[in-house]
């Protein structure tokens, strides 16, 4: 008599294919698990050099910024320093007047920085155009001037350099700088352009660049409150407000609105009385704003009631200004950024400004929208 034969239900069998399967994909979860903790510390090692690297670059590059456009008057805004011969001495070189001098060290101590390095530890590199260097100065520099580099196809003032980790057969710890010991390819070859890219065994410079879009508000904000404070100084002495002056073209007025009078000798612009000498400004002016031709790079513009002769202030006949809805503006500035597709310096008022209101030279302004200039109502 054979044996009854016992099937295991299908419920069974399937309770027990689900618990190999659990149990195989534990075993995985811990082989990973080893993997991920064998690997984890590296990773993190790697991520904390890429930040620290990012956060060098970036503070570099806004101290350098800081910097220019904090310059005493006796200075030229936008002076930026030379590179550091050391950087243990982190201080700008007495000057820097060729290409080769013009690549360096980054003088951290010269912006008021700490010992800034990368995440590898190596120091920081630092690269500076001929016309925004403090010295030997050379050019003009207002925000019409473009800077000397091209990184990435984009142009660049200065550009702050991440050397990493040395590669191959480069010497940190050679005497005398030599920049194919801390970069390469393309950033070593001594020309003005750069590159940026992914680490390979012979590539792993990290760069971060200012460009004039980024450089020159600051300063434009700047030359701006000096412009404004000499023309309310002038009304306080004069009771009135100087007349406008031709693009380009010095002592010949303008009614409809051109650029800040440059006094030289005697300016009809710039009308004297209660005790103001004709031609001359009555509040001293920085050396660098009309020897760096900011006035060629804001546009003035005075209501007519605010220019006469003699009487109190804006008693004249005519118009006061219109801005937007503000119907009693007795003058205005409007500092015209880098060019946009323009030519500069500019010989009309279509060349100067973008919006097409405020170049159709009659008394009405509006906000800036097209473009990058910037308006700002002197008075009231």
């Amino acid at each position: 008599m054979k044996r009854p034969v016992h099937r295991m239900p299908v419920s069974s069998r399937q309770t027990q294919k689900g618990a190999a399967f659990l149990i195989l994909v534990f075993m995985l979860g811990v082989a990973a698990a080893s993997v991920i903790v064998a690997a984890g510390p590296n990773a993190n090692a790697q991520l904390a050099a890429a930040e620290k690297t990012a956060s060098a670059l970036a503070t570099a590059r806004e101290a350098l910024m800081a910097y220019a456009a904090s310059v005493p008057d006796s200075a030229r805004l936008g002076d930026l320093p030379c590179p550091a011969t050391s950087f243990a001495n982190g201080q700008t070189a007495t000057s820097c007047d060729t290409a080769a001098s013009r690549i360096g060290y980054l003088p951290w101590k010269t912006l008021g920085l700490p010992d800034l390095r990368d995440g590898s530890g190596s120091p920081l590199l630092y690269a500076v155009s001929n016309v925004f260097k403090y010295n030997t100065r050379t050019g003009t520099l207002n925000s019409d001037t473009a800077g000397e580099f091209s990184v990435s196809g984009e142009n660049a003032i200065a550009v702050i350099f991440a050397p990493g980790p040395a590669l191959r057969t480069q010497d940190r710890n050679a005497a005398t700088f030599n920049v194919v010991n801390f970069l390469e390819l393309g950033n070593a070859d001594g020309n003005a352009t750069f590159t940026t890219g992914l680490e390979t065994d012979n590539f792993n410079d990290r760069l971060l660049w200012i460009t004039p879009r980024a450089f020159f508000p600051a300063l434009e904000t700047r030359a701006l409150r000096v412009a404004q404070e000499r023309l309310n100084h002038y009304v306080s002495v004069t009771n009135r407000y100087p007349r406008s002056n031709r693009y380009l073209i010095d002592g010949q007025c303008w009614d409809t609105g051109g650029r800040l009078p440059y006094a030289i000798g005697s300016n009809a612009c710039l009308p004297g009385g209660n005790g103001a000498t004709l031609g001359q400004w009555t509040m001293a002016w920085p050396n660098w704003f009309f020897l760096n031709y900011w006035d060629y790079v804001m546009h003035y513009a005075v209501s007519p009631k605010c220019i006469a002769t003699s009487g109190a202030v804006c008693d004249q006949a005519g118009s006061f200004l219109t801005v937007d809805s503000q119907t009693n503006v007795r003058a205005l500035l409007i500092r015209q950024g880098i060019p946009n597709g323009q030519t500069r310096p500019c010989s009309t008022v279509s060349q100067c400004l973008d919006d097409a209101e405020n170049r159709n030279s009659d008394l009405v302004y509006v906000t800036p929208s097209a473009g990058n200039d910037r308006l700002t109502i002197i008075a009231p």
